[in-house]
């Protein structure tokens, strides 16, 4: 029976530290501060993925020499950026300015890695597209996280 209520009691704390732990990876940041509260900012949080998945599925296609993927994937990210464009970030937001910037200038470099993959060079493609993810760090680091 002691045995029972220590391994109860150990588990209970060991559970408690790990949800703490879980709860403060956020920061500072409340559960509830970040809900979108409009429809744009619903956009904002759906876009986040479509690009980290996007990204990834082009960086893949750009490992595999595959054009076609590379056209698709980047589609979905500058088919989404005219939204991004209108999206009020997350932080900073009186440099409002700056972010759309920051998105054309992310939209304008992933043009520029499928042309270059268009035209076989995956060398400078792959170059083009280290600038895709620097972009979206940056902007992250100023905006969001």
């Amino acid at each position: 029976m002691k045995i029972t209520s220590t391994v109860l009691a150990f588990s209970l704390v060991i559970g408690s530290l790990t949800c703490y732990g879980v709860a403060r990876a956020h920061g500072t940041e409340k559960h509830g501060t970040m809900v979108p509260t409009d429809a744009q900012m619903k956009k904002l949080h759906t876009m986040m993925p479509l690009f980290s998945d996007a990204s990834a599925a082009m960086e893949t296609a750009l490992k595999n020499g595959d054009v076609k993927a590379l056209e698709t994937e980047a589609e979905k990210i500058t088919g989404a950026i005219a939204d991004l464009k209108k999206s009020v970030p997350h932080r900073n937001t009186a440099q409002r300015e700056k972010f759309v910037a920051r998105a054309a200038q992310l939209e304008k470099t992933v043009v520029t890695t499928v042309a270059l993959g268009k035209k076989g060079l995956f060398t400078e493609a792959k170059a083009s597209f280290k600038k895709v993810e620097a972009a979206c760090a940056s902007c992250h680091a100023t905006f969001r996280d």
